[in-house]
């Protein structure tokens, strides 16, 4: 059974909800970015949500040390048009042995979800922030 492209609706735990799983191959070959999309409406919200996962191999003569992840988040409410915007991206790289080869796999993760709240009162309460 081939997933990609593959749309499904209906489902029991939200009737209105959209799911969409893709896999392409990137760089002839050398990279893959699986894609899921995600989109539901329900009473209080409409929710898009999008995850993506991009990888990139490259030949690699020797480990240049560990790879450190780099984090970025990032969080919005805008309380005129009741829309709250969240994303969290994850950037790293590890090694791998294929064969004989050493090999550096370059990584992205990405995950984004868009809130439209459909009523004022709905809407979350601010959280406070601690540095």
């Amino acid at each position: 059974m081939d997933f990609n492209d593959m749309v499904l609706t209906g489902t029991k735990e939200s009737p209105m909800r959209d799911v969409l799983h893709k896999t392409t191959s990137v760089l002839k070959g050398r990279g893959k970015v699986i894609t899921l999309r995600e989109h539901a409406e329900e009473k209080e919200c409409i929710t898009d949500v999008r995850k993506n996962f991009i990888y990139v191999t490259t030949s690699a003569e020797s480990e240049e040390g560990q790879s450190v992840p780099q984090v970025h988040i990032a969080k919005s409410f805008d309380s005129v048009s009741l829309d709250e915007k969240f994303s969290f991206r994850v950037k790293g790289f590890f090694y791998v042995n294929h064969g004989r080869r050493l090999m550096k796999v370059a990584y992205c993760h990405t995950l984004r979800i868009n809130l439209h709240w459909k009523v004022k009162s709905s809407s979350p309460k601010k959280t406070v922030t601690m540095a």
